[in-house]
């Protein structure tokens, strides 16, 4: 073999081994899960609140108002 034969194969090999490896380890089986619930099974779980909050914001076309009335956003301030 030439060293430019060299070159590609393992250029293209190795690569190719490491992705059929970690396809191999992530593909061959799926990890445990939770059963889902049916609606035919009765809730058992506490009520879940899905809105961010209850407070009542106001009228939302405020020009030039820069309050934030809700929450904090992203600051973490909740």
């Amino acid at each position: 073999m030439t060293e430019t034969a060299i070159a590609h194969s393992v250029m293209g090999g190795v690569p190719l081994l490491l992705f059929l490896l970690l396809a191999v380890i992530f593909l061959r089986k799926p990890g445990p899960h939770p059963a889902s619930y049916k609606l035919s099974e009765q809730w058992t779980h506490e009520p879940i609140l899905w809105a961010a909050t209850d407070e009542v914001i106001g009228d939302a076309h405020g020009h030039g108002s820069h309050e934030f009335t809700v929450g904090g956003g992203a600051s973490g301030k909740w």
